[in-house]
């Protein structure tokens, strides 16, 4: 009940409100002694789900970023006990070399055929010499111009696989060309050279 703090009169002409209501005052709804009470029973739930929601969300956060820190300084330990930085970059390094050069030994002994097919005379001739120079001992030079069309820039044919060092050694040599393995255009001897007009004496 409300305070009231004024004592009954002759005005008060009801007694069940928790003011006393005289001729000159108004009436008063039942209803509105209940809004504390419902007040206090719809925030006070509110309030207290909302801190509940907060609090969870802020230890859901520091928990995901102690687990992410964690997962880096496990990777990064993990990437530290692997091997040395040096010899990390050092491996694909080795690869790439593996991979552009062919194995197996240069044989100079391989016959060797060399075709001109560019407008140059002699070209056959002083390019057979210079391999000559460089080593190789058995040199073939094609008489006349090679008159096929195909392979359009310089290429070295040779017929097998165990000859990929040494039709890279005359590629070398020569300073250019496509090293190709063909046992078609490989017959009048293993290793088989095509001179093209990009080829530069």
């Amino acid at each position: 009940m409300s305070r009231y703090d004024y004592p009954d009169d002759e005005f008060d002409a009801d007694d069940d409100g928790p003011v006393p209501v005289g001729v000159h005052r108004a009436q008063v709804p039942a209803w509105r002694s209940w809004i504390p009470l419902l007040a206090i029973l719809i925030i006070v739930p509110l309030l207290a789900w909302g801190a509940v929601g907060l609090l969870g969300r802020h230890s859901i956060g520091t928990g995901g970023s102690s687990t992410a820190t964690a997962g880096v300084a496990a990777v990064d330990d993990s990437t530290t006990a692997q091997a040395p930085e040096g010899e990390q970059q050092a491996a694909p390094e080795a690869t790439d070399e593996a991979s552009a050069e062919p194995t197996g030994t240069v044989d100079y002994t391989t016959g060797i055929t060399v075709h001109n097919g560019t407008d140059t005379t002699g070209l056959a001739t002083r390019t057979g010499d210079k391999l000559q120079n460089a080593g190789f001992t058995s040199i073939t030079v094609s008489q006349g111009v090679y008159t096929l069309e195909e392979p359009i820039s310089t290429t070295v044919y040779y017929a097998s696989a165990d000859l990929a060092a040494t039709a890279q050694a005359v590629a070398d040599v020569l300073g250019s060309g496509e090293v190709v393995e063909s046992a078609e255009e490989a017959q009048s001897n293993p290793i088989v050279v095509v001179l093209r007009s990009d080829y530069q004496e």
